[in-house]
């Protein structure tokens, strides 16, 4: 990435546009270039839970309450360039597509370690094989996947949460272990092991992901 000096001077129509990944949270998972980004960029856009994982960055920052609040800033062209933060991999069901699709083509992206790779380590589980999918905002045919591959990663919600999933491979008489991994990389991480009926006997938040291992 340029300079914040040669971005400036580079600057003639529209701002530059860069979406940052910041892995699972804590900051001992932000990629040096991700850093590097952070500070090189001439505003920091993102949530405020986001922001929360970058308060050592000294560079202007603005919380946005929705996706519409970017574009809006953008559209202003008041800045260079700006760096959009989102968790995990932006480019796995994340901003990347809406600032795509809505804003701009011309978006340059910073990956972030998904929460996938974190808790896959965490749990010294190998995943080349895994169907990894999202019930995050979306639908998906989560029994039949479960069906098809023996190992599964899952984003959740708060309306598909691990347990309500759980539940939904037990009325199927579907056996295997699982995992829950909430608050990855935080202080208060919490990773679950046991059965998918065992899951179905806790709570987990919607910031958790879920690991099907299937009999």
């Amino acid at each position: 990435m340029e300079s914040k000096t040669a971005l400036k001077n580079s600057f003639k129509e529209k701002t530059q546009l860069y979406v940052i990944g910041l892995g699972p949270g804590h900051t001992d998972y932000i990629l040096p270039k991700a850093l590097k980004s952070l500070h090189e960029v001439s505003a920091v856009v993102g949530f405020s839970r986001a922001m929360e994982s970058i308060d050592f960055v000294d560079n202007k920052k603005i919380i946005i309450k929705g996706l519409k609040d970017l574009k809006e800033l953008y559209e202003k062209g008041e800045y260079e360039s700006l760096g959009i933060i989102a968790s995990g991999d932006p480019c796995y069901y994340g901003i990347t597509n809406y600032v795509k699709n809505n804003i701009s083509k011309d978006v340059k992206v910073v990956p972030g370690l998904s929460s996938f790779q974190y808790l896959s380590s965490r749990l010294a589980l190998p995943w080349q094989d895994a169907y990894v999918g999202s019930m995050h905002g979306r639908e998906e045919s989560f029994i039949e996947k479960v069906k098809s591959y023996k190992l599964s990663f899952w984003l959740v919600d708060n309306k598909f949460t691990p347990k309500v999933l759980c539940e939904m491979l037990n009325k199927e008489n579907i056996k295997g272990n699982a995992y829950v991994g909430e608050n990855l990389s935080y202080d208060n991480e919490r990773i679950f092991k046991g059965t998918i009926e065992e899951v179905t006997l806790e709570e987990f938040t919607e910031l958790s992901v879920l690991v099907i291992e299937r009999e």
